[in-house]
């Protein structure tokens, strides 16, 4: 694909990677079906192996499965790994040229690949990757037959007090796990720490450290456990057992008779989901974009998989209120004011770049305009995911196609994941309906 989709003088291209399985590929009907996933930020072999309600209904509707990686990810680099991360390399990077890169794939590259002049393409993607396929539907209607959005936060912007629902939704996700343990957190979220309280953590670089660094740490951290609150034992973002989060109320009660501190307790509760393993060396608190100095370097943990100085980049130019944090396993929406100015400072520091935050919602549009004009598009949300707020006031639209499904008991996209006896009945009943969209849509 070219370096830059927007430029008509530039010959510069560079290869995208991209995974598939013909297994089940056939023609039905004198057509034949793609299901592509559009890759999110990190490895593409990552979201292939979580996704597999793609082959579950490919095996159904014999069609093929492509799993398309996103630029600056994996090893889909502009520039090489010594090119590709610098101020200039990172200019590239942005979600129109992705939606290019990808509009590409689907015209050129579906069609040599499965030997279709016509397919009929599905589109897929979870979290930032569902993002990328509401927003396709938005700006290249023409060039799929729909789409399904999982955890697909497309009206999350700043000013609006979205941050608020996040909080709530997170803590839900707690509550409903065991009774009081949401309020619980709430409590030692709002307990007022000082700077000696930091002493009780194994931070990287104490002398730099801040409450206001650590509590964005922890709250990045304990929404991300929620968000990932599987049935089953998992590995992805971060390893974890089955039911972390009610694993984690456990946590808060302290051990034997006594109530370990606040402080004491949240530690615990967030080293249950970034150092579940013992791994991790230390909280390293300076790669925080609330910071205020310290370290500006690439962050650790999971940044192996999730391309952490790229989706910072896009933090930085697009997506304020969705940067990385938690050593690298957590998002988490910096609130109005200070923090987000924070970050807006930390960004033009980083990368030498203005963050524009008005720019979202007037290129790739709000709720409103969702509910009248989004078309031929599942938005699933899933109860214990508080990304879910990010398309709470989207309203289904019959006529245009806009399906929005809601599974009680289901984590983040979950339902793209395989179907496992443990799943909620919603998360069950959500990929039922799914499986009826899709196929009404190719008139299976």
């Amino acid at each position: 694909v070219p370096v830059d989709n927007f430029e008509y003088n530039s010959v510069e291209s560079f290869d995208l990677r991209y995974l598939g399985f013909e297994g089940f590929t056939e023609e039905r009907k004198g057509r034949r079906v793609v299901l592509l996933y559009l890759g999110n930020e990190g490895q593409i072999e990552s979201f292939y192996n979580a996704s597999g309600f793609l082959f579950e209904l490919a095996s159904e509707l014999s069609a093929g499965v492509l799993f398309i990686e996103h630029r600056y990810y994996g090893k889909s680099l502009p520039f090489g790994e010594d090119g590709s991360f610098t101020n200039e390399g990172l200019r590239y990077l942005s979600i129109e040229q992705a939606l290019a890169d990808y509009s590409l794939f689907i015209a050129e590259g579906v069609p040599n690949l499965l030997g279709c002049e016509d397919c009929d393409v599905v589109i897929f993607g979870g979290s930032y990757g569902g993002m990328l396929a509401a927003w396709h539907r938005w700006k290249y209607p023409h060039l799929t037959v729909g789409a399904l959005a999982s955890g697909a936060p497309i009206d999350f912007y700043p000013e609006t007090g979205i941050q608020d629902d996040f909080y709530d939704a997170f803590l839900h996700t707690y509550e409903i796990s065991q009774e009081g343990c949401g309020a619980t957190l709430d409590t030692l979220l709002r307990t007022k720490y000082s700077e000696d309280d930091l002493n009780h953590l194994n931070i990287c670089s104490p002398e730099s450290a801040t409450v206001d660094t650590f509590m964005f740490y922890v709250k990045g951290a304990v929404s991300s456990l929620a968000m990932i609150d599987y049935p089953y034992e998992l590995n992805f973002i971060a390893p974890l057992p089955a039911n972390p989060v009610e694993v984690g109320c456990g946590l808060l009660r302290g051990g034997g008779g006594d109530v370990e501190p606040p402080i004491v307790q949240l530690r615990n509760l967030v080293d249950l989901y970034v150092n579940y393993t013992g791994d991790l060396a230390c909280w390293d608190l300076d790669a925080e974009l609330v910071g205020e100095g310290g370290g500006v370097g690439r962050m650790v943990g999971s940044s192996d998989l999730l391309g952490v100085t790229s989706w910072n980049y896009q933090a930085c130019t697009e997506l304020i209120l969705e940067p990385i944090t938690s050593d690298g396993f957590g998002f988490y929406p910096p609130d109005d004011g200070k923090e987000s100015q924070k970050v807006i400072d930390r960004c033009k520091a980083m990368f030498g770049v203005t963050t524009r935050p008005e720019w979202m919602p007037l290129s790739f549009g709000t709720s409103e305009d969702y509910s009248k004009y989004l078309t031929n598009t599942i938005l699933a949300e899933n109860e214990k995911d508080p990304w879910h707020v990010g398309t709470q006031d989207v309203v289904a639209n019959e006529k245009n196609e806009l399906y929005r499904l809601f599974a009680e008991g289901g984590a983040h996209h979950q339902d793209l994941r395989f179907s496992d006896e443990l799943d909620s009945e919603g998360v069950k009943a959500m990929r039922a309906k799914e499986r009826d969209i899709i196929k009404k849509w190719l008139n299976l």
